[in-house]
């Protein structure tokens, strides 16, 4: 099956990004950040993320056991994206 390309962004549009993959399921977080937004996750390996803007366009919010980078903008507050590894060791 072919990946498809989507484009993302935060509201105001400063921080943008590309992302390769086939949607098949989302996560409904329940941590109090997500649960609160109402965040829908989906996760892709990190080589398939390419971020459109520069790294410092984003700042980084750690909660808990550190070891999730949330993402967000700190012109319109939205989180487009995180950074993390999953059990295995993988970057995503």
């Amino acid at each position: 099956m072919a990946s498809t390309r989507y484009s993302g962004s935060c509201h105001c549009g400063k921080v943008a990004f590309d992302v390769e993959g086939e949607i098949g399921s989302a996560l409904s977080c329940n941590c109090s950040i997500c649960s609160r937004k109402g965040s829908l996750l989906w996760f892709v390996p990190r080589d398939q993320f390419t971020l459109k803007t520069p790294e410092d366009a984003a700042s980084t919010y750690l909660f808990n056991k550190h070891l999730i980078k949330h993402r967000f903008c700190p012109t319109c507050g939205m989180h487009p994206y995180a950074e993390g590894v999953d059990p295995k060791g993988n970057a995503m």
